[in-house]
């Protein structure tokens, strides 16, 4: 992954030079924010509303989320809701990580919406952000709870190149991302099955 974004490593009939951006002005952003937890009317609705925890717990992509809130929620607090292949970007506690949104949500103000232009694609957007997480966390803020801010991530600055190229890169990883995905869903099989066998091993239900 470090190669390929890097540009060390390319695709065949690819040799346009790549391009340094400032990240906010290929993308628009907006943090999230909280509706009042004493007003009944504002949660347990139907509209997703990810915490630091729901990025954490999934891999690469956003389907649901653990709390929901409701369209009066929405409009009377400081929440916005982001479209599908938003990357929600989390700015404290876990600085850093981020995955894609493949649901139309909202976020607590830890989050941070970043929606992709036509400079550039949202896969290969998120690869980066993944591949940079050790330098954001050095540029957090310090105080009582280390953080970062929309205006430190607008300033981050990435070598791009053509969106041809970009999805080329981002397609690539995505198949290696779904290999991985399939060998711990055979290891977490396996390890069910060996549990499963050491019981009746152990019992003398199955005998060598």
């Amino acid at each position: 992954m470090q190669r390929l974004l890097s540009g060390e490593v390319r695709f065949k009939g690819f040799t346009d030079e790549w391009k340094t951006v400032r990240l906010g002005n290929i993308t628009e952003m907006s943090s999230g924010g909280t509706p009042n937890t004493k007003n009944k009317e504002y949660w347990n609705g139907n509209i997703v509303w990810v915490t630091i925890k729901d990025i954490t717990s999934a891999n690469n992509f956003l389907y649901d989320s653990e709390k929901k809130i409701t369209k009066k929620g929405l409009e009377n607090s400081s929440a916005k809701m982001f479209p599908i292949n938003t990357i929600l970007y989390a700015m404290y506690a876990s600085i850093g990580e981020c995955i894609i949104s493949k649901v139309e949500c909202t976020t607590s103000q830890a989050i941070l919406g970043i929606e992709c232009s036509e400079k550039i694609d949202f896969m290969f957007l998120y690869y980066l952000l993944v591949s940079y997480k050790n330098n954001a966390k050095r540029m957090r803020q310090t105080g009582t709870q280390p953080n970062l801010n929309k205006q430190i991530v607008s300033d981050f600055e990435f070598n791009i190149p053509s969106l041809e190229e970009q999805k080329k890169i981002a397609g690539l990883l995505s198949v290696i991302d779904e290999e991985i995905e399939n060998l711990k869903k055979q290891l977490e099989l396996r390890k069910q099955q060996k549990k499963g066998l050491m019981q009746k091993l152990l019992t003398g239900e199955v005998r060598i």
